[in-house]
């Protein structure tokens, strides 16, 4: 009987991964279920379309291309990463605090799949809702409402940086959400990294090693949509390595608690 027959008439097919892995085809089954399966995906696009698309349109009726693409840049490097914030820190923090977390866990299901699987179902869920669907719109929005066809590798690029920029705050989140018991320190610290850019000396000091600069850096931000070289490459590689620091923190750390 194949796989496909058997999910069909409802016989159980088990699960043969060992090690970190067990578990994890489950857990992300029921993640991306989650996501896909309950009205969270289209609220999420809805808001995206919202903030990145509306404001968009209206700065090419009002402020002229160049005005438009710095704004859906800055919006998406200020407001989007609030979603993954808030989502990411509910992943964890949601099923420690109800108990379900330690339900979960008490089944075959080790705890770096427990994290991974919200990682990458989050991880793709943002991706399609908050850059994929809002860039591709407004690419269309600059080629009908513009009248500019921006080169769509470079185009491609800044969506890219705006998804890094994602998966920096998804990462932290998950990372504190480990680490404390409470909804207001994970938010509070989350938010802060996020407009810590504001206070001009943390600014200054840090720009090289946080995503700040990743799009709302305008001339590292043209440099990319013109497929220029860029004046420096030191906040993707930070953003990234900060990426694989936080998610294995957070795995480390959830091997250490205790239910």
């Amino acid at each position: 009987m194949s796989a496909n027959a058997a999910a069909a008439a409802g016989v159980l097919i088990p699960r043969r991964a060992r090690g970190w892995r067990m578990g994890l085809a489950n857990m992300l089954g029921k993640e991306n279920t989650a996501w896909w399966r309950t009205r969270r995906w289209w609220t999420q696009c809805l808001i995206a379309l919202f903030f990145l698309n509306l404001f968009t349109a209206l700065n090419l009726r009002h402020g002229g291309v160049s005005n438009a693409v710095n704004s859906f840049l800055m919006i998406a490097a200020t407001v989007a990463p609030l979603a993954a914030i808030i989502m990411g820190q509910d992943a964890i923090l949601g099923e420690r605090l109800s108990g379900t977390a330690a339900w979960v866990l008490s089944k075959p299901l080790r705890r770096p799949a427990f994290i991974l699987a919200k990682l990458i179902a989050h991880g793709v869920g943002l991706l399609a809702t908050w850059v994929v669907l809002p860039g591709a719109v407004a690419y269309l929005e600059f080629a009908v409402l513009g009248k500019v066809h921006l080169p769509i590798p470079g185009f491609a690029a800044a969506l890219g940086l705006a998804y890094l920029n994602l998966i920096f705050y998804l990462t932290l989140v998950l990372m504190l959400a480990t680490l404390f018991q409470g909804r207001g320190p994970v938010l509070g610290i989350a938010i802060f990294v996020l407009w810590g850019w504001m206070i001009t000396p943390l600014g200054v000091a840090l720009a090289d090693v946080m995503p700040w600069r990743l799009l709302m850096d305008l001339g590292q931000a043209e440099a990319i949509l013109q497929g220029q070289p860029l004046p420096t490459a030191a906040p993707i590689i930070a953003t990234a390595l900060w990426c694989v620091l936080f998610t294995g923190v957070a795995i480390w750390r959830m091997g250490r608690e205790e239910f």
